[in-house]
């Protein structure tokens, strides 16, 4: 396995050098999604407070918001090409139905403000926000950093140059892309350790073991697994995984919500106002991943059997041996089968062999592990 050591500009073994990361990368994406989160609500502010959330209501209060209700509609109601309306509605969902609006603004005698209702929904991409802001939030508070405080200025400047919105939207794009495994090694890093053995993280990562007992504290690094074995065996053996809500657990967990999203087509579509080459990151990685190990030569071990649809095999374990394979499942006509039977296989080996696609972060399979026994998923 390969050392990062020699990587510019990734020290994982420097606590000030993720300190910086976080500030240069995490708080501007929550700044960013905290503001288009400040604006919805400070728009909603006014529509609700209203007798009637009506277009009129919102005229007689603030009437340049109207712009971000009305902005880009077509004469058969329809929204035009990338219109501010259409962005809102379903960035933020705040809206009105424009077929309604345009229905009412040919009747005569009628006015259709009076008529016309704001409505507002949870979006695709309002639920990716919020999210985003929740779990940068707890990775900028876990390291002391304070989040900076959205000023009604700032919002008033976005309700004046509505531009702004999507210079906002094109932050949060970028500085996702940025903070992706992809992209960063620090993310990276949390990827390459959600489940590994001691002996392969220091392999890859080498300047871990001098300092290991306070960096993995910072880190939010925990032991999962360790051997009933002796010997320096046990240590290179012990596999570690990720505290919940510990750094490298948040920052895994971000990076899997930027993958999941960047793959959704409601999302994409917002996205789509501020970029032409959109990738699907979850996608692009699996590729990579995929392409290393075949110049690798890593291929699964045969000698374990995996789950398959709806069935599931278990593996007992004693002390470095695998003794016993337990299988259940369902077979097409309902009928439920179990069985077990007595096995012989090398667990260091078996951790061996799997490590590769484990630092690597693989979707091919999931390694779960307890104190005596060992599912893999595939």
């Amino acid at each position: 396995m390969q050392s990062y050591d020699e990587i510019q500009d990734f020290e994982y073994w420097n606590i000030e050098a993720w300190r910086s990361f976080i500030k240069n990368h995490i708080l501007p994406l929550h700044n960013s999604a905290s503001k288009l989160l400040k604006l919805r609500d400070f728009i909603l502010t006014i529509v609700e407070t209203s007798s009637k959330a009506t277009l009129s209501e919102v005229e007689r209060k603030r009437s340049d918001i109207l712009q971000f209700l009305l902005g880009g509609i077509k004469e058969d109601g329809e929204y035009k090409d990338n219109s501010l309306s259409r962005l809102v509605r379903f960035a933020l969902g705040m809206y009105i139905n424009p077929k309604e609006w345009i229905t009412l603004e040919r009747e005569e005698g009628l006015r259709a403000f009076d008529y016309v209702n704001v409505k507002s929904e949870a979006t695709p991409f309002l639920e990716f926000l919020k999210k985003l802001n929740d779990t940068t939030l707890h990775i900028i508070k876990l390291i002391g950093i304070k989040s900076k405080e959205i000023l009604e200025s700032e919002i008033e400047e976005i309700i004046q140059k509505p531009e702004e919105l999507l210079e906002i939207i094109r932050t949060v794009y970028m500085k996702c892309l940025h903070v992706s495994a992809n992209h960063n090694y620090y993310t990276f890093f949390a990827l390459s350790t959600k489940t590994l053995p001691f002996k392969y993280m220091v392999a890859a990562y080498p300047r871990l073991q001098a300092n290991f007992n306070l960096l993995k504290g910072f880190l939010g690094l925990e032991k999962i697994f360790e051997p009933a074995i002796e010997g320096e065996a046990k240590e290179d053996y012990t596999i570690w995984g990720h505290l919940k809500g510990g750094l490298c657990d948040l920052l895994y967990n971000l990076n899997n919500l930027i993958w999941e999203n960047f793959s959704n087509e409601n999302v994409k579509d917002v996205l789509s106002y501020v970029t032409t080459s959109f990738r699907d990151l979850k996608q692009e990685y699996a590729q990579k991943v995929q392409k290393k190990l075949e110049e690798m030569g890593w291929k699964f071990p045969e000698y374990i059997k995996t789950s398959v649809g709806d069935y599931c095999y278990y593996y007992t374990v004693s002390g470095p041996i695998l003794i016993e394979e337990r299988f259940f499942g369902y077979s097409w006509s309902g009928k439920f089968y179990s069985d077990v039977r007595e096995c012989s296989i090398s667990l260091l080996n078996l951790l061996d062999d799997l490590s590769p696609a484990l630092f690597l972060g693989s979707n091919l399979f999931e390694l779960k592990l307890s104190d005596n026994r060992l599912e893999i998923v595939r």
